[in-house]
């Protein structure tokens, strides 16, 4: 029997865990824009450029995640490591 308050999608229940952090993210993001939608002033070096905050620091973000993904071990490393600890 099934549990009443649980609605089956197919791949197990609608209303996963996964959902619910992703939704609360969700209004987070949106929250933040709408706060944060005044034009800041950023220099770097030569250059200045006027953009809402929450552009700025989503660019920062973008940007850092690139650079965490460029950066990151190369699969042969990873599978290389985990073969030689499992020696």
């Amino acid at each position: 029997m099934t549990d009443p308050t649980t609605v089956e999608n197919g791949r197990g229940p609608l209303a996963s865990p996964k959902l619910w952090v992703a939704l609360v993210l969700l209004v987070g993001v949106v929250v933040f824009i709408v706060q944060n939608r005044e034009p800041t002033e950023i220099r770097l070096l030569l250059v200045s450029v006027t953009s809402p905050l929450w552009v700025t620091l989503t660019a920062a973000v973008v940007v850092g995640g690139l650079i965490g993904w460029l950066l990151r071990p190369s699969g042969s490393t990873r599978t290389g490591r985990a073969a030689r600890r499992g020696r």
